[in-house]
């Protein structure tokens, strides 16, 4: 746990670095777009589905909202259903955002904090394909996966609780594949991936956590590069020292 407090307070300091700065207009030009569109294209369509084929399906709810309605609360399941869209429509655009940080800031990224660890031999190679591959496919277990829990939201806590999870999970498969593909080799990468899965998940459950605190929700995936750089480096160097 210590290591993975360190990568994530030098993420931050990383992050004040006028090149990281920079970095932030992409996850802020993909929320301005993707709420664009969203609201241009898909917001009706996408209520409505929640409130009719999502809702409408369980007669407990149903009973629910009718006894409601009955206290004079007649607006409650479009109220539920608009609320609901949000949190649906918020972690896709994060999503993007964060696939693309993976694919497009994330040579930089590691360029840059790589002159901070001038041990670490880079012996790896960045390919453009393998990063897109691995955005591609996560994002699709990630779609498929966190429309499929949808109805657990339906358990309050878990409304706020499964969508962290899923945005973790994101975060940890697409960094960590792309934070260590120019250092390690394949088979380092592949053994650093194996042995600290979970380590991995929980410095993505620390930095996604910041979601839920606007505005830093548009800071998260540039940071995220930034603090599983730090730590795969970190890794590696200790790993290439003395193998485990």
């Amino acid at each position: 746990m210590h290591r993975i407090l360190v990568a994530f307070s030098r993420s931050i300091v990383s992050q004040l670095h006028p090149k990281m700065l920079a970095l932030l207009i992409w996850p802020f030009l993909v929320a301005i777009v993707g709420w664009i569109v969203l609201a241009w294209f898909a917001w009706g369509p996408l209520v409505d589905w929640i409130a009719d084929g999502l809702l409408g399906r369980f007669s407990m709810v149903q009973w629910t909202f009718d006894r409601v309605a009955a206290m004079g609360f007649a607006s409650a399941p479009d109220v539920v259903a608009t609320v609901l869209a949000l949190l649906v429509a918020i972690p896709m655009i994060f999503a993007t955002g964060m696939a693309l940080v993976a694919v497009l800031a994330m040579p930089i990224v590691t360029r840059h904090l790589g002159e901070r660890y001038p041990d670490v031999q880079r012996l790896g190679s960045w390919s453009i394909g393998a990063s897109i591959w691995n955005a591609v496919s996560s994002m699709a277990i990630f779609v498929v996966g966190y429309l499929l829990t949808m109805p657990l939201w339906l358990v309050p806590p878990l409304a706020f609780v499964i969508p962290w999870l899923w945005w973790s999970w994101l975060t940890a498969r697409v960094m960590r594949f792309d934070s260590l593909v120019e250092h390690a080799d394949p088979v380092e990468r592949r053994a650093l991936i194996a042995s600290h899965r979970r380590s991995y998940l929980i410095l993505g459950m620390l930095v996604t956590v910041l979601n839920y605190i606007p505005p830093l929700f548009l800071i998260t995936p540039v940071l995220s590069a930034l603090a599983y750089v730090h730590f795969s480096l970190d890794l590696l160097r200790r790993a290439r020292v003395a193998p485990e």
